[in-house]
């Protein structure tokens, strides 16, 4: 067995002195101050922790009344009253300034010192330190009045729930937002407060993910005390209240004006402003849908896409104005909305181009039906400040799934019907066809040769003469011919409206007046009495910007007199933007260049514009001409046309004569110039120049006749 280390003593622990000395030593290490003090306050006992909390030396201390370090000089009265009664105080809170005259907050428990032979001889004080625990919870409750502030004053609604949907509270913003008081909130489900009947199921479903921990945000609608439904996003997650209970925080953020807004920007996105239709965008998701729905259900149930376009809108604005146009436009969008069922759709794509959709057909006949019911509401007369309007519509119609699968198919059949419409004159409707397909392939093709016609110079002019009453040629118009080395000789009416359409006429128009000034001065060179050259002009040509440039430049290059071209333009052509086209005609009048008004009759210009424009001659439309001599209208429409001429003081030309009866009827009406097969075909410039080496050679020789078919031209 191990000695034992320790030795043991016989001590008696109720000894005085032992007890004295354990006493001494809790004194002099409790790390609380403990000072024992005299009734009056002097200091009669301290231990070292005493030092630290007055922040003092030793000797001073000693020196030191207790009374001293007491902020409030009463707090002692009373602890010491109480100790008088009770023998000892607990933890009473004590605020003392220190040496330093730093405030500290205390503890204090005082008790009562009796002396043996009776009566109280002092105070013993133990001091326990909380001034830091005083500040801490200051701050805390700083900070929980702060929260406090924020919740009450927050921009946002804010509720607390608790774990069974009930308001635990609700801040200021929340009772303005939903019209509730406080009082009215306060432990009430919020599914029964603010949660619509529709959105219940809803509502239940994200409290669950709320409740089970899960923090969410959605946008949704909540109600007011009156019913009224406000868009809200909603943030939600779990907290803790200051009692350890779970709870859920919620902030309700209104969206009203936000949404409001989105929906302002989505009509605008997806509406034509001017009309309020649907707009091309909102077409084509419609189309799409439609196509993504019967590709889903398998469906083959016909639907038909519509492809409308009004007939000469543009004459409208450029003699009304753009906002009768508008007017119109908004007028026809009303009479389409008329026509149509609530299961069809309207859209306008932009300028005067409007698309329907017909859903639910059973025959290609329902479609027909309406296409006609369209064009007859079109066709009534339109009423706007004073005006009346007449215009007419063309309508091309693709059918699902017939003419196509998809929205690419189904907008280009319906685009190149409705092109086919307006060919054949407007104002009627025409369903796809195959051969509407190949037509526009020939189109695309003709207009890819085209653009290379010039720089391959397939290009040609041929000339047919202009002639007076004793059939003297006394100029020529030069008619373009577009040789291709695989197709041959194509003629003007094959390729001419692809040129327009396209805006290739502008280049070819170039082409044009500068080849047939460059050939009628070389005619001049080589000694031809040729008084002047007549070259088309398109309405697109005339719109150009350097329009007067070009026609003055191919004047100063080839040397030809300007008194030597004359430019013949349509009506319909000098009515677009009529100012405009008034000033360049003047401008080039000035310099010499003369005009004429080609197919007069068949246009819409007014007779106030004719008297404006700088006109030389009018060309009488070969449709009155044709059948002359057996129509008495067409008769009087000539011999009306000669007459306003020689008022106008201007030339009067008949084209497309074909018959001797014809020229003597026009001769007595007082018609001096004639184009047409009776006198020559159109002819290449090599044989024109031999018609007039033959006239020139007649003229020689004096032998030239007055009346009749001059020798001098062939027979057509």
């Amino acid at each position: 067995m191990s000695e034992n280390k320790h030795t043991v003593f016989n001590i008696d622990f109720n000894d005085d002195r032992l007890v004295q000395a354990r006493h001494r030593i809790l004194f002099e290490r409790s790390p609380d101050a403990v000072i024992v003090t005299a009734a009056n306050g002097r200091i009669l006992d301290f231990n070292p922790a005493s030092l630290v909390f007055f922040n003092i030396a030793e000797a001073e201390l000693r020196r030191s009344n207790i009374t001293t370090f007491y902020a409030n000089q009463t707090d002692r009265d009373h602890l010491l009253q109480q100790a008088d009664n009770t023998g000892l105080v607990p933890n009473a809170p004590i605020i003392f300034v220190d040496h330093r005259e730093n405030v500290k907050h205390a503890l204090v428990t005082i008790m009562r010192l009796d002396h043996p032979g009776g009566g109280a001889y002092g105070y013993l004080g133990v001091i326990r330190d909380v001034t830091q625990r005083r500040l801490a919870e200051k701050r805390l409750h700083n900070q929980k009045n702060f929260a406090e502030q924020l919740f009450d004053a927050g921009p946002e609604a804010i509720a607390i729930l608790d774990m069974d949907d009930r308001v635990i509270r609700v801040n200021d913003e929340f009772c303005r937002l939903f019209r509730y008081s406080p009082e009215a909130c306060i432990g009430r489900r919020m599914e029964s407060l603010i949660v619509p009947q529709a959105l219940k199921a809803e509502s239940f479903s994200y409290s669950a993910r709320a409740l089970a921990g899960q923090r969410f945000e959605m946008e949704t609608q909540r109600m007011d005390r009156d019913g009224r439904l406000i868009d809200v996003s909603i943030l939600a997650k779990p907290i803790v209240t200051e009692n350890d209970e779970p709870a859920i925080y919620v902030i309700y953020h209104d969206i009203t004006q936000r949404r409001r807004k989105d929906a302002e920007l989505r009509y605008v996105a997806y509406h034509d402003t001017l009309t309020g239709l649907p707009n091309r965008k909102s077409f084509y998701m419609v189309l799409d849908d439609l196509l993504q729905h019967a590709s889903r259900r398998g469906s083959d149930r016909a639907w038909a896409l519509m492809f409308l376009d009004l007939d000469k809108f543009k004459q409208v604005n450029d003699t009304l104005g753009h906002d009768t146009g508008d007017l119109l436009l908004k007028a026809v969008a009303k009479r389409l909305g008329q026509c149509l069922r609530e299961t069809d759709h309207l859209f306008r794509l932009g300028g005067d181009e409007f698309t329907v959709i017909l859903t639910n057909l059973n025959r290609d006949i329902d479609v027909a039906r309406v296409a006609r019911k369209i064009l007859a509401s079109i066709n009534q007369v339109f009423r706007f400040d004073g005006h009346e309007i007449f215009t007419t519509a063309s309508i091309g119609i693709s059918v699902f799934p017939n003419d196509g699968w998809d929205v690419e198919g189904l907008v280009k059949n319906a685009d190149m019907a409705m092109y086919a419409a307006k060919e054949n004159g407007g104002g009627n409707y025409r369903f796809f066809t195959e051969e509407m397909n190949r037509q526009a392939l020939h189109r695309m093709q003709m207009e890819s040769h085209l653009r290379k016609a010039i720089g391959n110079n397939e290009l040609l002019l041929y000339y047919q003469p202009f002639v007076d009453r004793a059939s003297r040629i006394v100029g020529m118009e030069a008619l373009i011919r577009w040789h291709h080395p695989e197709l041959g000789l194509i003629l003007p009416a094959d390729f001419i409206r692809i040129t327009e359409d396209t805006g290739i006429i502008v280049p070819v128009g170039r082409w044009v007046l500068a080849t047939a000034c460059n050939q009628v001065r070389a005619w001049h060179d080589m000694g031809f009495d040729t008084p002047f050259v007549s070259v088309n002009i398109s309405a697109r040509q005339l719109q150009e910007s350097d329009f007067e440039q070009t026609v003055l430049q191919a004047i100063d290059e080839s040397g030809l007199p300007p008194a030597c071209l004359n430019l013949e333009v349509t009506e319909s052509s000098m009515i677009q933007n009529p100012e405009a086209c008034i000033a360049k005609m003047q401008h080039l009048r000035s310099r010499g260049v003369r005009f004429s008004i080609d197919d007069f009759g068949t246009g819409y210009s007014s007779l106030s514009y004719l008297k404006r424009f700088p006109i030389d001659a009018l060309k009488i439309d070969r449709s009155f001409v044709s059948d002359l001599m057996k129509s008495k209208g067409d008769q009087e429409i000539v011999k009306t046309i000669i007459s306003m001429a020689r008022n106008l003081n201007i030339d009067a030309v008949a084209e497309g004569v074909e018959t001797q009866a014809q020229m003597e009827f026009l001769i007595r009406c007082g018609c001096d110039t004639m184009q047409g097969y009776l006198f020559a075909r159109p002819l290449p410039a090599e044989q024109f120049a031999d018609l007039l080496e033959r006239q020139k050679h007649r003229e020689s020789s004096g032998q030239a006749k007055n009346t009749g078919q001059g020798s001098d031209v062939p027979a057509p």
